[in-house]
């Protein structure tokens, strides 16, 4: 009994103390996607210091900058990615985690003259594809021909730092002269139908195109919006049937400014040369960090900090996305999403790419999906009492050839009128991809119009939680005119519009995310929508 007692004596402290010892180890060591876990954090001292971007960070040009000079004809005058030059401007290639990482850009022409303007569009990530590692970084413009690019030093080991560019100053200056000269990069037309003659017209934000039209405004809900009359007398403007559009855009007749038109079509020959190789290592052996991770769980972050211009907004590691926001603590599986969801709706509204994230919620709660091309969709669970809705945002709105009726599309802002004052609903506004074919302009006056909806829905639904998705960053797109630029005007406008209500919206920034893997398409891949999907539920779940 002696000996038992001495042997519990000696056993059960050696066991506690290894056990507190590892529990403090757990705190301090990198997790297993590689960023530091920390036992407290000063939230607001850890943005101010670390992601916030200062004020006065050009990321573009306004459009006087824009089209100051744009209208030359030799395409060898714009900037060339391979006579242009990327350097590190730190003194050394290794850096500590959390180190702010920048670099140079010195842009040249074909014919290899400096250039001494701004207002190309990079596309400026770093990235060990060996760890599944890739985190964006932001290029300031200078306007003089220079740009700088700024990262985050947040894992250990090597990376490369890239670049390309993906339009030219000159491209976005005739986009620009396109859109107020044709009022869209593309042709939206309407189909009229009647005892059977059949004949379609382009229409636009304004009738200014069109000697005859057809104002069908408030069928597009007091947005502005206007077709040609039809040319035969027995077709009425009343004898609307259906909406499609033509895709394709207004190149210049003059062969040579086709030329700078078609410059980035292709994108064989957009990559600097230039691949810079750095070195992250912890500062010293107990691997302590200059930027601690914050451990606020995402539906706990406050709303207005995700309005905040904060780069980067997170990384990847091991393939996985990690905000440097917030905590990411939801399991991503079918229970999880179902308690999160349940006798709930999630409104998803947008375009084909919000109809992306309800699929990607197909996939993860194992609900089969049933396309319906862009009619209203709903996914429905009778088992925990949720649904998932989409529908196509009002006009402009592109649908390609297929017709469709005009009735499928309704503004956003009709949605959260129509919502009941105890709704418990998630609410996800969208609209991003259709409006890069239209003036930024009609985007704000859009957004404006949604704002005043949002006011009174969060005065009379307190338990209401809603979020705004930003735009996402697309590359290389086969639609030569569908340019992702135009996100870096349009997250700026959402920023001030919705500045009166960040206390009770939440900012959805997928620009990070999206620049950090480079999705080629304006559809990212759905394993990239997955990752966007999750940062998303993260944030929505279980706040009320």
């Amino acid at each position: 009994m002696l000996r038992r007692r001495k042997v519990t004596s000696i056993v059960v402290p050696f066991f506690l103390l290894v056990g507190a010892f590892i529990f403090w180890q757990a705190k301090k060591w990198p997790n297993k996607y590689g960023l530091f876990q920390m036992e407290e954090v000063d939230f607001s001292r850890l943005h101010v210091n670390y992601a916030i971007r200062p004020k006065g960070e050009r990321l573009y040009l306004t459009q006087s900058e824009m089209m100051g000079g744009w209208n030359q004809s030799d395409k060898g005058k714009c900037t060339s990615a391979k006579s242009s030059k990327m350097t590190l401007l730190n003194d050394k290639a290794v850096f500590v985690i959390g180190d702010e990482i920048r670099v140079n850009i010195d842009t040249y022409d074909y014919h290899g003259n400096k250039r001494h303007i701004g207002g190309d569009f990079f596309r400026l990530w770093m990235e060990n594809t060996e760890l599944g590692a890739a985190v964006a970084g932001h290029v300031i413009d200078h306007n003089d021909g220079s740009y700088t690019g700024v990262f985050r030093a947040l894992w250990e080991g090597t990376a490369s730092i890239r670049c390309f560019v993906e339009r030219r100053k000159e491209e976005i200056a005739m986009f620009y002269d396109i859109m107020e000269k044709k009022h869209a990069l593309w042709v939206p037309k309407r189909e009229f139908v009647s005892n059977g003659f059949v004949e379609s017209t382009e229409c636009s934000i304004k009738p200014d195109k069109f000697q005859r039209y057809c104002n069908y405004t408030d069928m597009n809900y007091g947005f502005p919006w206007f077709c040609a009359r039809p040319r035969q007398p027995e077709l009425q403007c009343e004898d609307w049937k259906n909406s499609w559009s033509e895709n394709k855009g207004y190149p210049p007749e003059d062969p040579r400014k086709r030329g700078i038109y078609y410059l980035s079509a292709k994108g064989n020959d957009d990559d600097l040369p230039t691949q810079i190789q750095i070195t992250m290592f912890y500062k010293n052996t107990s691997k302590d960090l200059q930027v601690p991770r914050p451990t606020t769980p995402c539906n706990r972050l406050p709303p207005e900090m995700t309005w905040k211009m904060v780069s980067p907004v997170g990384v990847f590691f091991g393939g996985t996305f990690q905000p440097t926001l917030c905590l990411d603590n939801l399991s991503l599986t079918p229970k999880t999403y179902r308690r999160c969801l349940k006798n709930k709706r999630l409104w998803l509204p947008g375009d084909s790419t919000s109809q992306q994230f309800k699929r990607s919620l197909h996939y993860t709660l194992g609900i089969p999906d049933v396309s319906t091309g862009h009619n209203p969709q709903l996914l429905t669970d009778k088992e925990d009492n949720f649904s998932v809705s989409w529908y196509a945002h009002e006009f402009p709105f592109f649908h390609g050839s297929e017709r469709y009726a005009p009735t499928v599309n309704k503004p956003q802002h009709l949605l959260l009128d129509s919502l009941s004052n105890n709704t418990e609903d998630i609410v996800v506004l969208y609209i991003h991809v259709h409006f890069n074919l239209v003036h930024p302009d009609v985007y704000r006056e859009h957004i404006r119009k949604t704002v005043r909806s949002v006011k009174k829905l969060l005065l009379r639904a307190p338990n209401v939680t809603l979020a705004v998705r930003g735009p996402h960053a697309y590359y290389r797109s086969m639609a030569q005119e569908l340019v992702s630029y135009w996100g870096l005007i349009y997250s700026d406008i959402l920023r001030e519009e919705f500045s009166p209500f960040v206390d009770r919206v939440i900012y959805l920034d997928f620009w990070d995310l999206t620049v950090a893997v480079g999705p080629g398409h304006v559809h990212p891949s759905m394993t990239v929508v997955q990752s966007m999907v999750h940062y998303m539920m993260s944030l929505l779940c279980h706040r009320n």
